[in-house]
């Protein structure tokens, strides 16, 4: 039995050691969207204006937001430039959801091995106990992370102040953290690498920390 036991224990901390990895990843649910009716894509090269949003609740977090989305346009060859030059104004908006609450049932065990499930972001983990014991109910509070980037045609919004959409980019991700301000670079890198693009549905893009947008976005102070 004790050998079981310590064989059990072993295949756990393997299992543990091999989800951490999982846990330095968001999986980014990107859609991207184009107008067949408007007249040519985003062409390479574009000269962009980031548009802020002037009633933001955190108007620092909006004008550190701006700038990580410049610096995302100025690395993909897009200069970023003054509203009256633009080819394209792009819009953005973000947000977090109210907090709630996830059960998964499982053995509650009693002994000096037991069961959990913990929650992390790349999913649950489990730890096998010894055979005996109850089923408990295991809960997980998780939020809903948004971002979206709306691009529209210069020249049309400048002379109308309306211009239909050129492209829309949706990303969301749903996970334990609740600092929205670290989970918007991983969304925001996410909805870059399908910049421009039809993906034509929801796709699963996974930025890993290591991401070298990702550190390029990050402040020191986060690190």
């Amino acid at each position: 039995m004790k050998q079981m036991i310590r064989f059990l224990a072993c295949l756990v901390l393997g299992c543990c050691l091999s989800s951490c990895a999982g846990y330095n990843s968001y999986n980014i649910k990107v859609n991207g969207y184009t107008d067949p009716n408007v007249p040519g894509q985003i062409r390479p090269g574009g000269a962009f204006c980031v548009m802020e949003n002037k009633e933001a609740k955190n108007p620092l977090l909006e004008t550190e937001v701006k700038g990580k989305i410049t610096k995302l346009l100025e690395t993909r060859g897009y200069p970023v430039t003054a509203f009256e030059k633009a080819d394209y104004y792009l819009f953005f908006g973000y947000g977090i959801g109210e907090p709630r609450s996830v059960s998964a049932a499982g053995p509650d065990y009693y002994g000096s091995i037991g069961w959990g499930v913990g929650y992390g972001w790349g999913g649950p983990a489990f730890a096998i106990g010894v055979p005996y014991g109850t089923y408990a109910a295991n809960t997980a509070t998780l939020y809903d992370r948004w971002l979206l980037i709306n691009v529209v045609e210069g020249p049309a919004y400048r002379t109308q102040k309306v211009s239909r959409p050129v492209w829309v980019g949706e990303a969301r991700s749903v996970g334990a953290s609740s600092d929205l301000r670290t989970v918007l670079n991983y969304l925001l890198v996410g909805d870059f690498k399908e910049f421009g693009k039809n993906t034509g549905k929801a796709i699963t893009v996974e930025i890993k920390a290591q991401d070298p947008e990702v550190g390029a976005l990050t402040p020191i102070a986060e690190k």
